[in-house]
């Protein structure tokens, strides 16, 4: 995890693929003790690491 140079007034975080997990694992399995902020952030996390693993291809010739 790092930041990243962005406008004034915002942050920006970027984060490794391994990390993922590590951030939003913890956090789901305890999500009674967060308010919907970091939960909020942490499902985006979580959305974008299943994204990044999903390499479905549609098969060719399939609407033929």
């Amino acid at each position: 995890m790092k930041l990243v140079d962005s406008p004034k007034g915002t942050i920006r975080i970027a984060f490794d693929k391994k990390d993922l997990s590590k951030i939003v694992d913890p956090i789901i399995k305890n999500a009674e003790q967060f308010s919907s902020v970091p939960l909020d952030m942490v499902y985006l996390l979580g959305e974008q690491d299943y994204r990044i693993d999903d390499h479905f291809q549609q098969p060719k010739g399939v609407f033929d």
